[in-house]
């Protein structure tokens, strides 16, 4: 599926959401976290068998997390903020403002998404705990993996929405313990 005439579109909004993540020195949540949750989206829209606005999705893996440059307690009500209030000095149009806001609002994985593209958000957020450049990012920066570990257990049938996730994070255990078990035995 092609994605690249979404990031054409709103091209200036998408630049202004990598300027600000490249800002983020959380090594959990910078501008590497924002492109892997951008490829996890695409996949999940390439085998998402519901109707979903993938304008809306591509938009929001973008900016989900750019609230982090403010705060990080509450990050997700100050990205979906950050995003209204750019889309509405760009011109949108108001309802699909609010579809982008409803889509990063609830992202944590604590919380409910209010929408189709905030539950394909949230799996696309939560697969990249499984991502292999995540835990050797934060075990060389000697980052705690706490909040990873936490979520771990219930991730694949608590928290992820979609069949197509639960294949995706199906491929990504394999591809983590396989590095796991080489650096632990090589």
């Amino acid at each position: 599926m092609d994605f690249d005439w979404i990031e054409e579109k709103h091209q200036k909004l998408l630049i202004k959401a990598m300027d600000i993540m490249k800002s983020i020195s959380d090594k959990e949540h910078d501008i590497i976290h924002m492109n892997n949750v951008l490829v996890n989206t695409k996949d999940i829209l390439s085998r998402i068998d519901v109707s979903v606005d993938r304008e809306v999705s591509i938009i929001a893996a973008y900016w989900h997390d750019v609230g982090r440059s403010v705060t990080n307690k509450g990050h997700e009500k100050v990205s979906a903020q950050m995003l209204r209030d750019e889309m509405t000095r760009l011109n949108y149009e108001e309802d699909f403002i609010e579809a982008c806001y409803k889509a990063v609002i609830n992202h944590r994985w604590d919380m409910e998404p209010l929408t189709i593209e905030g539950k394909v958000l949230k799996d696309a957020d939560k697969l990249d705990f499984l991502g292999i450049e995540r835990y050797e990012r934060c075990l060389n920066g000697n980052q705690k993996l706490d909040a990873i570990m936490e979520v771990l257990p219930i991730l694949r049938n608590e928290v992820l929405y979609f069949s197509c996730s639960k294949e995706l994070y199906d491929q990504k255990i394999v591809e983590l313990l396989t590095y796991f078990y080489k650096k632990v035995f090589k």
